[in-house]
């Protein structure tokens, strides 16, 4: 079983990008909204004087300068995807800017026209006739649509529906985009549930972790762009000494280097050694190409140099735009005062910097670093201030009047330009966000997490900021925990009273216990209690509650980090003031989170009694508020983990379907409030379909769950890094019992990633978890791959041995029931000496978890026997155990009352703006 979470972050609105799903919704089949194209044959041709003149075009991805390199792992999961049996599928690709995703896709698309697919580029555009669409009639047919993420979510869905209708072929669908947050989980959901496609997603990851091969990949573009540029002798040009920088793990920063030094050599000046400065030495000959263009303006008509570069600011704030928006844009910056004066602007620009969709104008710089740098070098406030433009600062407020999500770009960029240059957030940026506040929600959570981390951040932006951040918002949630813990650090130095500082700590705690940052959440609540203790005992009777509350929430952190002796403590002292206060729904909470401490602990009946009596209470008093409905559904599927426990698999079910309809109904209302909660009802509901042998709708729901936790641990990978493992092997086991073992191996081996790059911050997996999360992985594989079923079964064998006696109860005995399978099976493969230590260690748990069930029985029999056999009758008798062996682990559920799962949630207690509700905390 896995731990209970801290009360949930979720889902809401304050992204312009956000999707909010619509059960149902009808598809637009009307006006087209995107068109096809066939992949360009190749880059627009360079010549030598033109690179020489711009470098920087040399860096876009479409000029292809570089030679792909690398990446052999992906292209072989994406080739896997591709050759699937089923009908259509859509697969997102995700990872940050400067990671190689367009080049990926790329690289994808010629190896698959190779491999006799047709290879199709979608656009979105209302403006282009569907007859300027590439055919489609092919039987495997490869969309790709890159920027997913700035589609129209109706406008994919069309195009979905329509091109993988059923009297087509095979149809798959490639998707890129930076960010896999909700956007992505919304449009999952719809293409699943209302156009019946499978949908997958795939982060990137860096392309050189190592100094040795970001030397390999420096001198690789760095020939490249040589070549490029007509510069002879490359070989001569050194790689930078600063390669042991992380910034060159990124193959952006790397090519940029590259170009630098080139550029430098054939000027025989010094290229910039450090990473920060390479966007300040390639923007110069930006500058120099605009001067040329004005002296020599050819057959369009002359914009002088400033025009220019204002053009080029406003483009790269705000990003590309259709004609007419590109237009009003230019007006009111200032930058034209009609439209045919905006006219020459927009055609001068489209020459220096051609749109990627030819639909649009105002291509903004690329890549977003050499933004970011312009933007600071031209907004006033430098001491040197040689390319700053005052036109700049008065056209900020103007720029961003623009859609949310537009806003949200800008803001983004601004935020992290100004953690990188300082005055942009002190001439700019920070006033700009203190007299408008919400502007900065509107940003999104990552881009405050950069702000509050801003070691010159005037504290009077978050004290603007903090009276208006939501309780719950995923997206939000780890950027509101950032703001409030630099809060709490100003505010703490300004008082002494011990209640005020108590409070501080509560409210920081809570914060970042939502946020899912366990680790700090502890310290900080404890600080919380210990400084209501400093008071004198005539001033305890008004904090009374404080104490009861910032117990509870401490005793939730404590159950996060294992220390379930010590939450269980925690929280029966919460309970205790809360009783001496008839104060029913606390009562009832805390009882329902003891309940997860007391099975830790072993005591699987008192448990039981708790989680029982808490949904009666909860039942009851329930009212139709969201937060009563969510701290109901959570003691409803906790006392589903508990029934399941004692086999009582109908009850079991019973709750978590009744769990998932409520969530599912909060999800509708606020996706960002409930979200979490709906995923961790569907791990616990996917195994209870399984057990009832509705084998294709568990499968749905683990796969629902998976898209749901990516999308979350991709926002906040610290808060749900171990949830999303979890999921993973928990569809790796519906998907096992399905046999459709190619999908399952590609989500184990992603699963097994996750425990060796765990982010950093994150709670450690228990070791008796990663354990059993490896054991059920090597009997899957088995059948599949047995020499890497082997070896990470080793592995299992060596994390079993590291496991402490006071971990968890319900983490050994999930070990044990996921070695005595790892055992049998290794055994039936003819792998006796592995199978032997898999089977005895399983026996050893069974042993000290104190009385044996009868599943540990068999474990000491079945040893014992097995290791009496010669190696000929060993295999006879592994032989017949086979299907046995499997459909036991597949079932995954004890003849006892051990606990499994994850999904222990309950609502923070904590003080609210907003006034009390009827069965909230």
């Amino acid at each position: 079983m896995g731990e209970p979470q801290i009360p949930p972050p979720m889902w809401a609105v304050a992204s312009g990008n956000a999707v909010v799903y619509q059960a149902g919704r009808d598809i637009n089949l009307g006006a087209p909204a995107y068109r096809l194209e066939r992949p360009r044959s190749g880059p627009s041709p360079i010549s030598f004087e033109d690179a020489r003149r711009r470098p920087g075009r040399l860096l876009a991805a479409r000029q292809r300068v570089v030679g792909f390199r690398g990446r052999a792992a992906e292209l072989g999961t994406l080739t896997r995807w591709r050759d699937t049996s089923g009908r259509a599928a859509v697969r997102l690709v995700n990872g940050t800017g400067g990671q190689g995703k367009t080049r990926l896709a790329e690289r994808f698309a010629e190896v698959s026209a190779d491999a006799g697919w047709t290879v199709l580029v979608a656009r979105q555009g209302h403006t282009v006739p569907r007859a300027a669409s590439a055919e489609v009639d092919s039987d495997r047919l490869l969309i790709l649509v890159d920027y997913a993420e700035r589609w129209i979510l109706d406008d994919l869905l069309q195009m979905t529906h329509e091109l993988a209708g059923p009297d087509r072929g095979r149809v798959r669908f490639l998707l890129t985009a930076r960010p896999v947050g909700m956007w992505w989980y919304g449009l999952a959901h719809r293409l699943e549930n209302d156009l019946d496609l499978s949908t997958e997603a795939m982060s990137l990851p860096v392309l050189a972790a190592s100094r040795g091969r970001r030397r390999a990949e420096f001198v690789h573009a760095r020939d490249c762009f040589a070549a490029a540029m007509g510069v002879p002798d490359a070989e001569a040009i050194s790689p930078p000494a600063a390669l042991a920088d992380d910034a060159y793990s990124v193959a952006l920063t790397i090519h940029m280097a590259a170009l630098a030094a080139v550029d430098a050599h054939l000027h025989a000046e010094t290229a910039p050694e450090d990473p920060g400065q390479l966007s300040e030495y390639l923007l110069g000959r930006e500058y120099d190409h605009w001067r040329e263009l004005h002296a020599r303006p050819g057959d369009l008509p002359a914009v002088d140099p400033v025009t220019l570069g204002r053009t080029v600011f406003a483009a790269s704030l705000t990003g590309p735009h259709d004609h007419a928006q590109g237009t009003a844009l230019l007006q009111r910056a200032g930058l034209a005062t009609d439209r045919a004066a905006a006219q020459p602007i927009l055609d001068r620009h489209a020459q220096c910097y051609p749109p990627q969709d030819p639909a649009t104008v105002l291509e903004p710089l690329t890549p977003d670093r050499l933004a970011e740098d312009f933007l600071a070098l031209r907004l006033p406030g430098l001491r040197s201030g040689q390319a700053a433009d005052p036109w700049a600062a008065t056209a900020l407020r103007d720029l961003l009047e623009q859609p949310p999500a537009r806003t949200r770009q800008a803001l983004t960029m601004l935020i992290e330009t100004a953690a990188r240059w300082r005055h942009v957030g002190r001439d700019h940026l920070y006033q700009l966000l203190t007299e408008h506040p919400r502007l900065a929600l509107a940003a999104g959570g990552a881009a405050l997490v950069t702000l509050a981390e801003t070691p010159h951040l005037d504290p009077a932006v978050l004290e603007a900021i903090n009276p208006l951040l939501p309780d719950h918002h995923l997206d939000l949630d780890i950027g509101a925990a950032a703001c409030v813990e630099r809060l709490t650090a100003e505010r703490l130095a300004t008082t002494t009273d011990p209640a005020e500082q108590s409070r501080l700590h509560y409210t920081a705690g809570v914060r970042q216990g939502i946020a899912g940052l366990v680790g700090q959440a502890a310290p900080r609540l404890q600080r919380a209690v210990d400084d209501l203790a400093r008071l004198p005992d005539e001033r305890l009777p008004e904090v009374r509650n404080q104490l009861a509350a910032a117990l509870f929430n401490l005793g939730i952190a404590f159950l996060h980090q294992g220390r379930y002796q010590a939450a269980a403590d925690r929280l029966q002292r919460a309970a205790a003031i809360y009783a001496l206060h008839d104060a029913v729904d606390q009562l009832a909470m805390c009882a329902d989170m003891l309940q997860a401490a007391m099975a830790h602990l072993g005591d699987q009946r008192q448990a039981l009694v708790l989680a029982t009596q808490a949904e009666q209470v909860l039942r009851k008093n329930c009212s139709a508020l969201p937060e009563s409905q969510a701290v109901f559904g959570r003691a409803v599927l906790n006392l589903g983990n508990r029934l399941a426990s004692y086999e009582r698999n109908t009850e079991a079910l019973e709750k978590s379907t009744e769990a998932v309809g409520i969530f599912r109904r909060l999800v509708e209302d606020d996706r960002d409030a409930y979200a979490p909660d709906l995923a961790r009802a569907l791990v616990n509901h996917a195994q209870d379909l399984a057990d009832a042998g509705r084998t294709e709708q568990a499968v749905e729901a683990s796969a629902e769950a998976v898209r749901l936790h990516q999308a979350m641990c991709h926002l906040n990978p610290v808060g749900y890094h171990t949830d999303l493992f979890k999921s993973l092997v928990n569809h790796c086991a519906q998907l096992a019992r399905l046999g459709r073992h190619a999908e399952m191996a590609d989500l184990a081996a992603e699963a097994l990633r996750m425990t060796r790059e765990p982010p950093a911050g994150a709670v450690p997996l228990p070791t008796s978890l990663n354990a059993a999360g490896h054991a059920k992985v090597a009997t899957w594989l088995l059948t599949v791959d047995e020499a890497k079923a082997s070896e990470i079964a080793r592995k299992a064998l060596e994390l079993t041995g590291t496991v402490e006696p006071t971990d968890s109860s319900e983490h050994r005995r999930t070990l044990a029931r996921s070695l005595m399978p790892m055992g049998l099976e290794l055994g039936r493969f003819g792998r006796r000496s592995e199978a032997i230590p898999a089977l005895e260690a399983a026996a050893a748990l069974y042993r000290r978890l104190g009385p044996v069930h009868p599943e540990g029985q068999s474990v000491f029999q079945i040893t014992g026997y097995l290791k009496s056999l010669t190696p000929e009758r060993f295999a006879e008798h592994m032989s017949k155990l086979g299907s046995q062996v499997q459909q036991r682990m597949l079932t995954d559920r004890p003849p006892a009352p051990p606990s499994r799962r994850p999904v222990e949630r309950v609502q923070p207690k904590r003080t609210s703006r907003r006034k009390r509700r009827k069965g909230g905390s």
